[in-house]
C-alpha cells in the first residue's frame, strides 16, 4: 500500500527538536511494515517573525523534499496565521491540500491518507478526499477533548474532519468515549495507543546496591495542566526530612518561573531540580539513571512519557485523567485522582518505601508487549485495509 501522512506538527527550524518526532517514528514503522510511505508537512512559522530577508531566502512557500532512504518528506516552507483561530487553521489546511497535490504529481496517488489531529490535519485530509477521492483515517491526540475544553466552533470542525474518515483512531479508551459526540457513528472509532522505541528508552543501568540519592523524575511542558505545582507541593510535604530523595523535573514552559519561586519558598532547592528542556537522547539517559516516574496531569489523551519511562523498568505514578489508566497496572505503579495532593504525597512515599517489591524486568516487558514500536505498523496496516 501507499500511505501519505499529514502531521499537524513536525520537526522544523526554530522549534524544539522533539516537536512532532513521534510522527517521524510512525512513518518509519509504516514503511517497515511494507508500505510505500510519504509525509507532507506545511511549516507553522508565525507571521510575527516575518521579514523581507527571511521571506526571500527561507520561507516564500517553496517546497523542498527529503529522502531518508525509508520514506520521503515534502515540506512547504510557509508562514501561517495562528492555528488556534478558524482562519489560521483553514489557511494551513488549504496549503496542506496544495502540498498533497504536489506530492501526488511527484510520487503518485496514495491509497490512504493518514492525518494526525482533527484540527487541522484531519480537515485537510477531508479536503483531499473530496478533491482526489483518496480515503483517509484520522488519529486524534488532542488532550482538550478529554479535558472538556472543546468550544462549539472546534466541535463543528472536528465533526467535519471526521465525517468522511474510514476510521478515527483514538490513542486512549477515554478519548474514544469522549469523541462519540463528534462521530457519524460510534463504530467509526478504534483505539490504537502510541508506541515507544524501546531501543532508545533502554533498560535501566541503575544498580540498587550503589549508594546514591533516590530520584523521582517527571517530564512535560511546564503548564498548569501537567500539575507540576501540585507535584512540587506533594514532594515537599513528604520528603523534606529525607535528604536522600530527589525530584528532577524536565521541561520548560510558562510555569517555570512560578515553580522556581515555589521551590525557593519551600526551601527544597537542594532536593528539587528543574533541568529545563532536554534533547530526546538526554531524556532517555536521565530516565535510565532515575528510580521512579511521576506525572500529576489533569488531562492526557495517552501520556507517551509514561511508556518511555517505564520502558527503562521504573515504576510510575499517574492520574486517572484519560491516558495513564491504559498504561499503569497495579504491578507497575499507582494511579490517583487528578489534583489530590495528599494522595500524590502518600503514593510517592509508598512507592519509595516499597520500591523493592517492583520487578523492573516485568515492568519493561509489560511495556514492550503492549507498546513496542514494532507493533505500530502491523496495527495501522489493519486499519488501512479495513473496508
Amino acid at each position: 500500500m501507499h500511505i501519505l501522512i499529514l502531521p499537524m506538527y513536525y520537526p522544523e527550524p526554530g522549534a524544539p527538536a522533539h516537536r512532532g518526532y513521534m510522527f517521524y517514528e510512525q512513518a518509519m514503522q509504516i514503511a517497515q511494515a511494507g508500505c510505500k510511505t510519504g509525509l507532507a508537512y506545511v511549516e507553522q512559522r508565525l507571521p510575527k517573525g516575518l521579514t523581507w530577508k527571511t521571506f526571500v531566502r527561507e520561507n516564500h512557500f517553496q517546497v523542498s523534499q527529503e529522502d531518508n532512504g525509508t520514506f520521503v518528506t515534502l515540506r512547504m516552507h510557509a508562514w501561517n496565521p495562528k492555528l488556534s483561530t478558524r482562519l489560521g487553521g483553514k489557511v494551513w489546511a488549504y496549503l496542506t491540500l496544495r502540498l498533497t497535490g504536489i506530492y501526488i504529481r511527484r510520487y503518485g496517488r496514495p491509497d490512504v491518507i493518514h492525518a494526525h489531529f482533527g484540527t487541522w490535519a484531519g480537515y485537510a485530509a477531508r479536503l483531499a478526499y473530496h478533491k482526489y477521492g483518496i480515503p483517509y483515517v484520522v488519529t486524534e491526540h488532542a488532550s482538550s477533548i478529554n479535558a472538556g475544553n472543546v468550544t462549539r466552533e472546534q466541535a463543528a470542525i472536528l465533526r467535519t474532519a471526521y465525517s468522511d474518515a474510514k476510521r478515527v483512531v483514538c490513542v486512549g479508551s477515554l478519548l474514544k468515549k469522549n469523541l462519540t459526540p463528534y462521530l457519524r457513528s460510534p463504530e467509526q472509532a478504534v483505539v490504537i495507543p502510541n508506541f515507544v522505541d524501546i531501543g532508545t528508552f533502554r533498560f535501566s543501568t541503575r544498580d540498587p546496591e550503589t549508594p546514591r540519592p533516590f530520584t523521582f523524575v517527571s517530564v512535560g511542558n511546564l503548564n498548569k495542566r501537567k500539575g507540576f505545582g501540585e507535584l512540587t507541593e506533594a514532594f515537599s510535604r513528604t520528603f523534606r526530612s529525607r535528604r536522600e530523595v530527589r525530584l528532577a523535573i524536565v521541561g520548560d514552559g510558562e510555569e517555570e518561573n512560578s515553580l522556581k519561586e515555589q521551590i525557593r519558598q519551600s526551601g527544597m532547592d537542594g532536593q528539587i531540580r528543574l533541568t529545563g528542556r532536554l534533547s530526546r537522547e538526554k531524556v532517555a539517559d536521565m530516565l535510565a539513571e532515575s528510580d521512579a516516574f511521576v506525572l500529576a496531569s489533569h488531562a492526557e489523551t495517552f501520556g507517551i512519557v509514561f511508556i518511555e519511562a517505564m520502558a527503562t523498568g521504573m515504576p510510575a505514578i499517574g492520574t486517572v485523567c484519560g491516558g495513564p489508566e491504559d498504561i499503569i497496572t497495579p504491578e507497575c505503579g499507582y494511579l490517583i485522582r487528578p489534583g489530590d495532593v495528599s494522595a500524590l504525597a502518600d503514593s510517592m512515599l509508598r512507592l519509595y518505601e516499597h520500591y523493592h517489591t517492583f520487578n523492573q524486568k516485568h515492568i519493561r516487558q509489560s511495556i514492550a508487549e503492549r507498546f513496542d514500536f514494532r507493533l505500530a505498523g502491523k496495527r495501522l496496516l489493519e486499519i488501512y485495509t479495513t473496508k
